[in-house]
């Protein structure tokens, strides 16, 4: 189905760019609901894999008796940060279970970290998991950005029923199109990727000279120019053509296996940008589902891999209207496909919804 990555990327260009003028989503004014309930958390809470190896999960719950649906992200970069300590109250408040998961061979969870090769099974057994749990209704939706996207897509490949939808955020593509092999040629940059998350726990990149380690040859070494002895990267470095060892860590020729809504979630200036721009319209072409093939919607902001979070960039600034109420367009979304509310409104709108660069508005 892929993996023509250029002449592909191109015929998705001109299907996402004819939606353009069709108009946007729905206007981020929308008025969303008031938090209504008290949140529990409950910390380092096991979760066990079909192989044994147990996951630490962080939860947050709104402290109330009855089932509510679930929103999960799972995480190689720690489920302890005030990111997810404020977006799992954010969503606890507003009636959902929040899950936030350490990945396997990181920080507080078991087992020994590859990355992608454990995500999509280990992806589906937290689902299930989730969905059988007293306080769940049993409909899960995910969320995350870039790895945390990754993990998302791989998941859902598994078809879990449980599974209901996905914000994904900035999420790569395929990694031999993007990341860490921009088609075919490897990104020394990885290299960084590579020492941050050696071991378990999250690696301070300050006392590091990045352009010495760029420049060591041969690349496979370069662990060991850093200091560190990193197996999945002489993994990653032997491997540099499109094989079968990619092609085991790859989501886009599946997307008939996936049967849920998406809401995937740019930027202009993501590094990442492209995954965005073929998965929405492979999704609508060849999603594993009429309600999938209906049910994708695009958002792309005047943003980089860190969406919404600033309005200029360098020495252009975009203006007020470049940062929006992102959590209040994810509930939103939340809403309409786990508990139904609002679906009328928000699925008949625009699929895609862009910032116009130099007006500086959306449309």
């Amino acid at each position: 189905m892929l993996h023509q990555p250029f002449r592909r990327f191109l015929v998705c260009v001109v299907a996402v760019l004819g939606c353009f003028l069709s108009g946007g989503l729905a206007q981020e004014n929308v008025r969303q609901p008031q938090a209504e309930f008290k949140v529990e958390r409950q910390y380092n809470v096991q979760v066990p894999m079909r192989d044994g190896v147990k996951l630490s999960a962080d939860i947050y719950r709104p402290d109330a008796e009855g089932k509510f649906p679930v929103i999960l992200s799972r995480t190689p970069y720690s489920k302890d940060s005030k990111r997810e300590f404020d977006l799992g109250t954010y969503f606890a408040s507003h009636g959902y279970v929040y899950i936030v998961e350490d990945c396997r061979g990181r920080l507080d969870s078991g087992g020994v970290f590859l990355p992608l090769a454990d995500e999509g099974r280990d992806g589906y057994d937290t689902i299930e998991w989730a969905a059988n749990q007293s306080w769940s209704t049993g409909k899960i939706g995910t969320i995350g950005g870039s790895y945390v996207g990754w993990n998302q897509w791989l998941a859902a490949v598994e078809s879990n029923e449980h599974l209901k939808t996905m914000v994904s955020i900035v999420t790569p593509p395929d990694p031999f199109l993007n990341v860490p092999y921009q088609n075919g040629a490897f990104l020394l940059g990885m290299a960084d990727w590579m020492i941050l998350i050696d071991g378990r726990s999250m690696q301070d990149l300050s006392s590091y000279d990045l352009f010495s380690v760029y420049r060591h040859l041969p690349v496979r070494t370069m662990d060991e120019a850093a200091g560190r002895h990193v197996a999945w990267w002489h993994d990653w470095t032997e491997h540099d053509t499109y094989d079968e060892y990619w092609k085991k860590l790859s989501y886009q020729d599946k997307f008939d296996r996936v049967k849920v809504p998406v809401l995937h979630v740019t930027g202009w200036y993501d590094d990442d940008q492209v995954g965005a721009l073929v998965n929405y319209p492979e999704m609508v072409a060849h999603g594993g589902s009429p309600e999938a093939r209906t049910g994708q919607k695009l958002l792309i902001g005047p943003w980089p891999h860190h969406v919404n979070s600033q309005r200029k960039l360098g020495d252009i600034d975009f203006g007020p209207e470049a940062i929006i109420d992102i959590n209040g367009v994810y509930l939103r979304w939340f809403d309409c496909q786990l508990k139904a509310i609002g679906c009328g409104q928000l699925m008949n709108e625009a699929p895609v919804r862009i910032f116009v660069m130099g007006d500086n508005h959306w449309r």
